[in-house]
């Protein structure tokens, strides 16, 4: 191997580390534009593109996060900490149906994903499809027991199903560790206590 052949691999792997560094200084303009120097020199740099996302997606530019996220998947389809994000930035963008179809590959291959049943059952919740809701938002309280937000959307499910045993159950299961959410669901459901 010739010593500009190793010098061309290298640098790209130099640049991403630089970025990465920029990035734990705080130096995220910086970052973003070496990852995308490195992302144009190297398109199957999958950790610039993913990095790119993140960066993107911690500044609020949505869109720029999802193609970067994307644009990583298309290399390793098999990434579901990826797959994740680019159904949070989906929903973010208000692509639903988008989140849904990456959340629910998520739940696929890696079902302790309790973050990925939550959003998938968030999505199912914003779309009215309740029914469909209530499996994700279980699982996501079962496996986050201690996360109120599933429980609350849950109760909130089963308020508009009409399944009030249920509901009560839920409330009563959040109200055990997280009091200010119950008080929620007290006000949104009009359970009494």
């Amino acid at each position: 191997m010739t010593t500009n052949a190793r010098d061309n691999r290298l640098r790209p792997w130099l640049r991403f580390k630089f970025a990465q560094l920029a990035t734990l200084l705080g130096r995220d303009d910086e970052a973003i534009a070496i990852l995308a120097e490195v992302a144009a020199e190297s398109p199957g740099h999958v950790g610039a593109w993913r990095h790119l996302g993140f960066l993107h997606a911690k500044h609020g530019r949505d869109a720029a996060a999802a193609e970067a996220l994307q644009r990583a998947l298309a290399l390793d389809p098999g990434d579901d900490g990826t797959r994740f994000n680019l159904g949070f930035i989906l929903h973010r963008l208000k692509r639903v149906d988008d989140a849904i179809a990456e959340y629910e590959r998520v739940v696929q291959t890696s079902p302790k994903n309790d973050r990925a049943w939550y959003g998938l059952g968030l999505c199912l919740c914003e779309k009215g499809e309740w029914e469909r809701a209530v499996a994700p938002l279980k699982e996501a309280a079962t496996q986050q027991y201690f996360n109120p937000h599933a429980g609350y959307q849950l109760c909130l499910a089963f308020h508009r199903l009409g399944r009030h045993d249920e509901l009560r159950a839920e409330y009563e299961r959040v109200k055990s560790f997280e009091p200010k959410f119950a008080a929620q669901i007290r006000h949104d459901t009009g359970i009494a206590d």
